[in-house]
């Protein structure tokens, strides 16, 4: 019929694509944070590595996918394949589809490859949000030997900010110490307990319920073995947070006589709790801004106190006290410790050490949303018999074994203070967590987070201009740095950073007040907004954060510094806006209160 060569075949198409595309030359690409970068192979193709900050969205999806990705249609795209034919007819549809700045990389990955361009392993694999729930019942796969798969593993690493100038950025999430973002092997497991496995534990006898139960039950070991512990002397009990955990410290002790001492560095989840249940004693900080453990043994040795409650690391520094040098002061004194370990168990190994060691942690605090785990979910370690001891902290259902209508006999720990239904789904998202960062090793999530602490502090250092604040040995910190920029306050640095940059920071005084207006009543550095309190921005890693990141906050703080922004903000108060884009900080950010 004469009819099989009226039409082009793929090459052809795939040819006549690229004639009317924007083509961009691997030798002269540089992926960077402005550049929306997508991987159109299958997802069995990208299993040898991807370009970095790459989102993988298979070509035969693309159309469907890209408008989860809320993209402008003037952001510069650019699209690669094995070989570029794919992403050349691929750059013609989102061409037809309304985007105006589409490109093609010459030559595919495999080109890139030729050349020893870099290639890194694992990605963000966009899915399509309407599939049913049934199609994602398998656990993601990470190579934990791997920080490039590890990072793959968190969504939000393809999160894209709208900045001021009208680009799309990706965001560096700078702000750890605030609150972590789960990995997909947590919110695998967690929205798989809710979706398929959803029941309370403790109560009925069907499956899902002995299922639910046992799985709650192992997450007391797991949280145990995690911070060195063992559940016979000693006991977890899950909270909602650190601030419930220290609140549930206070009330156990609150009938033993003695004071409460309470360091300077604390964050005020460890310090108002006790406060409000008896009377503290405060310890201050030294001259080189560490903790006057001098100061401390001389308050042991003449005032009569029950328990030291000190930080594991301070959230305004990072810098981690001696906390067993301390707790050997305390105990060689009849005091307990309470270390509060919100910014140390995701940053740094744990290790409370057996009960009767000198050294041995008394009780330890932590908060599930700072350790990569959902919000509303944490765990207090501390003496079996102490908790057994005290009256429950929350009476009701779950804390009781018999009630008669005047007697009640109460359970053991740790339910004796776990009153109502408990937090299921959020204990078993932590348990995932803690196997997830036992595998990949505490001293390596360290070591990684070091080395990208050095290379912030050292690049901060050779901008001038900067004051940086705490202790200079970042051996003794977690990845935490807290600065000002010369002549710029912090409220507006950090929003300059965010809309301008797409980094996310923190500023302020950082729910340690006493801890702050030290720093910067001895350092200086600050610059004064009206009605506001001074602070100062702090910028703390995570185990997916990698060096590019940091280039991209130094050179953040750089246009800062030289006052190079482009937005024009206006400082009302405690708020900051932008009259290109109109961004306000939340308001709660700080209060203007003492």
């Amino acid at each position: 019929m004469g009819t099989s060569n009226q039409f082009p075949g793929y090459a052809e198409l795939c040819q006549q694509a690229r004639g009317r595309i924007r083509i961009v030359e691997p030798d002269e690409f540089t992926p960077d944070g402005s550049v929306m970068l997508i991987d159109v192979r299958d997802q069995i193709e990208v299993a040898d590595g991807l370009l970095e900050g790459a989102v993988v969205v298979p070509r035969g999806q693309l159309e469907k996918l890209i408008g989860q990705m809320n993209l402008s249609l003037d952001q510069e795209i650019v699209l690669y394949c094995e070989s570029g034919n794919r992403s050349a007819l691929a750059c013609e549809t989102l061409g037809l589809m309304g985007y105006e700045n589409v490109a093609s990389l010459a030559g595919g990955i495999e080109e890139w490859r030729r050349l020893g361009r870099p290639i890194i392993r694992g990605g963000s694999v966009l899915s399509d949000s309407s599939s049913n729930f049934s199609d994602a019942t398998s656990a993601p796969s990470v190579d934990h030997g791997d920080w490039n798969s590890v990072r793959a593993d968190f969504p939000i690493t393809t999160t894209r900010i709208d900045c001021t100038d009208g680009v799309q950025r990706s965001l560096v999430y700078l702000d750890h110490a605030a609150t972590t973002h789960p990995p997909s092997t947590a919110l695998h497991a967690y929205t798989q307990f809710l979706g398929r496995e959803y029941s309370n534990v403790h109560r009925a006898t069907h499956s899902l319920a002995r299922s639910a139960t046992d799985r709650f039950q192992a997450a007391y070991d797991t949280c145990a073995r995690f911070v060195g512990g063992n559940l016979d002397e000693g006991c977890v009990v899950f909270t909602s947070n650190t601030t419930h955990a220290c609140d549930l410290v206070s009330h156990v002790l609150c009938e033993h006589p003695g004071k409460v001492l309470v360091t300077d560095l604390e964050h005020h989840s460890n310090d108002l709790p006790h406060r409000n249940r008896g009377e503290v004693v405060r310890v201050g900080l030294t001259s080189d801004l560490r903790l006057d453990l001098d100061a401390m043994e001389a308050v042991l040795r003449t005032e009569q106190i029950k328990l030291v409650a000190v930080s594991g690391a301070a959230n305004v520094t990072g810098w981690m006290p001696p906390i067993h040098e301390i707790a050997r002061l305390a105990h060689e004194h009849g005091a307990l410790i309470c270390v509060d370990g919100a910014q140390l168990m995701a940053h740094h190994q744990v290790d409370v050490r057996p009960h009767g060691h000198p050294e041995h942690i008394d009780f330890l605090t932590a908060a599930g949303h700072k350790m990569y785990a959902p919000f509303g979910i944490g765990f207090l370690y501390g003496p079996r018999a102490l908790f057994d001891a005290a009256p429950p902290y929350l009476p009701g259902g779950g804390t009781t074994s018999v009630v008669g209508p005047d007697s009640v006999q109460w359970l053991p720990s740790p339910d004796r203070h776990q009153g109502g239904t408990p937090n299921v789904a959020g204990v078993i998202g932590l348990a995932t967590v803690i196997d997830f960062l036992q595998t990949i090793g505490m001293d390596r999530v360290r070591a990684h987070e070091c080395a990208l602490t050095k290379r912030a502090w050292d690049g901060l250092q050779e901008l001038g201009g900067i004051t940086l604040y705490g202790p200079p040995s970042l051996g003794e910190r977690v990845g935490i740095l807290t600065f000002n920029v010369a002549e710029v306050s912090d409220l507006l640095c950090a929003a300059v950073l965010g809309a301008e940059s797409g980094i996310a920071v923190r500023n302020g005084r950082f729910c340690a007040h006493v801890h702050s207006d030290l720093l910067l009543g001895q350092q200086g550095g600050v610059t004064e907004e009206s009605e506001v309190r001074p602070g100062a921005v702090r910028v703390s890693f995570g185990l997916y954060n990698n060096e590019s990141e940091v280039d991209r906050f130094i050179e953040a703080v750089r246009m800062v510094r030289n006052r190079e922004w482009s937005g024009r903000y206006e400082v009302r108060g405690s708020q900051v806006s932008s009259t290109s884009a109109g961004r306000c900080s939340d308001a709660w950010m700080e209060t203007t209160d003492a």
